[in-house]
């Protein structure tokens, strides 16, 4: 997909987005059921858990998507080609374990942390050629239509911890420097997967998009470490947050998953990170990101976007109470009149809001 020619209006905002430069709302990426839909294309059939990453599910569900969604604002056809957070670790010496339907696990199988030194990237493994087969495939039959997301590669602290299971924890403690030296070894595997992955996604399309719905010239992701929920900030300082560094600098839009209460004491050590220019914060589940409205705020003000999911009625209130040059929302309505309805009052929200020009 020529993204840049097709939805100029979105990639400029999306630039200036990952700059923080002004804008008049926030970025907004809206959807909604179409009140049209293709009725032609039928819904995905069900399919047994462990065939659901074959290419042609993957297509009936892109297919479905395309059909029965509209996008509004930034919103824009985008598919995510979901083999589960943190694939990394099963094309490196482990496996994936796909017996239930929306969630793949990843099992232990290095006996030692110190066992590290085996873990290889396997392109010509059981899971990269397919995690690739399914992306070429979305790329040459939808790729005029949607943009299709980079794998969910995970991050080398999260791959370490599945790869090893449950005594991670006591090996942060006991055995920092080795837990250093593994995320260190795992970084460049991290790095040739991304670039294998990047490879065969920009020479369909001139943009990148991980899993949540951003887009960005160039290289972009979606990092994680969902084990800094267990650990102070001092050890996510000096085990985790050096390596998350080196990959912004080898992104040219760099994006943070911050996921759950316990982990906003990392904030301090994430907006120092040079070249993180967007943060992602999930609150606690049945919870409004909006509860957090005073931290949100200080991740602006030190000079990095963020975004979240919000239900419509709360738009009008980040509007007022964050500044909307470093935000983008995402934001699913009931239907599609309520979408354009949103679009239209968020400019007049933001007239008489924080930080709108």
């Amino acid at each position: 997909m020529n993204f840049c020619q097709r939805y100029p209006h979105t990639i400029a905002r999306f630039d200036r987005f990952w700059k923080g430069d002004d804008t008049d709302r926030p970025l907004m990426f809206v959807s909604a059921p179409k009140d049209h839909p293709d009725t032609s294309v039928p819904p995905p059939p069900a399919v047994d858990p462990r065939e659901r990453w074959r290419p042609e599910h993957m297509l009936a569900r892109a297919r479905y998507q395309l059909a029965a969604t509209a996008y509004h604002a930034e919103g824009f056809p985008h598919f995510f080609a979901n083999f589960g957070p943190g694939v990394l670790h099963a094309c490196i010496g482990g496996d994936a374990d796909f017996q239930f339907d929306t969630t793949t696990y990843f099992p232990q199988f290095l006996s030692d942390i110190e066992d590290y030194p085996m873990l290889r990237f396997q392109p010509d493994g059981t899971w990269w050629p397919r995690i690739m087969a399914v992306t070429e495939t979305l790329l040459d039959e939808l790729g005029d239509r949607l943009v299709v997301s980079l794998t969910d590669l995970g991050g080398a602290a999260d791959i370490l911890a599945s790869a090893v299971g449950r005594q991670i924890l006591t090996d942060l403690v006991d055995r920092p420097e080795v837990v250093k030296a593994a995320i260190s070894h795992i970084h460049p595997l991290w790095i040739e997967a991304y670039e294998r992955n990047y490879a065969v996604i920009s020479r369909k399309q001139d943009v990148t998009a991980p899993w949540w719905p951003i887009v960005s010239r160039g290289k972009t992701y979606m990092t994680q470490c969902d084990l800094n929920a267990l650990v102070s900030p001092k050890l996510f300082s000096a085990l985790f947050a050096p390596e998350l560094g080196a990959i912004y600098q080898h992104l040219d839009n760099g994006a943070y998953h911050l996921d759950g209460i316990g982990t906003e004491g990392h904030i301090p050590a994430l907006v120092a990170l040079p070249r993180l220019h967007c943060i992602q914060w999930v609150p606690q589940p049945g919870t409004s990101a909006l509860r957090h409205v005073k931290m949100l705020g200080e991740i602006q003000e030190a000079g990095v976007s963020i975004t979240f999911n919000i239900a419509p009625h709360e738009v009008e209130r980040a509007c007022k109470e964050l500044d909307p040059r470093r935000l983008m929302l995402n934001v699913w309505c009931d239907a599609e009149q309520q979408a354009n309805e949103l679009v239209d009052n968020t400019l007049r929200w933001c007239k008489r809001g924080k930080g709108c020009v």
